[in-house]
C-alpha cells in the first residue's frame, strides 16, 4: 500500500488492520510505502493535517473493506 500525500503541507497517517496497526507523518509532495498490508482485509487509513499553531483539526478515515490490486483513494484537501 502506498500513501501519497498531494497535498501542500505535512499529514499526520494513521493505519489499522485487524492484525496490525502503523503511523506516521509524509510531507507535502512525498510517499510512505507499507507493503505489509498489500492484499490486506479491513484496512482502514486516517489523515489528519498537521497544522502550524493551534488545535487539531477534525481527522478524516478512507475504509478499504476488499482486498484488491490497482485500487486508488483520492483525497483532496483545500487549505487556506
Amino acid at each position: 500500500m502506498n500513501i501519497y500525500n498531494n497535498t501542500g503541507q505535512e499529514l499526520y497517517y494513521g493505519i489499522n488492520s485487524p492484525s496490525s496497526g502503523d503511523c506516521g507523518t509524509i510531507d507535502a509532495g512525498q510517499t510512505a510505502d507499507w507493503p505489509s498490508y498489500d492484499n490486506t482485509q479491513g484496512v482502514a487509513v486516517s489523515f489528519v493535517a498537521m497544522p502550524d499553531n493551534g488545535p487539531n483539526p477534525t481527522p478524516f478515515s478512507v475504509s478499504i473493506p476488499t482486498t484488491g490490486v490497482g485500487g486508488v483513494v483520492t483525497i483532496g484537501l483545500y487549505l487556506e
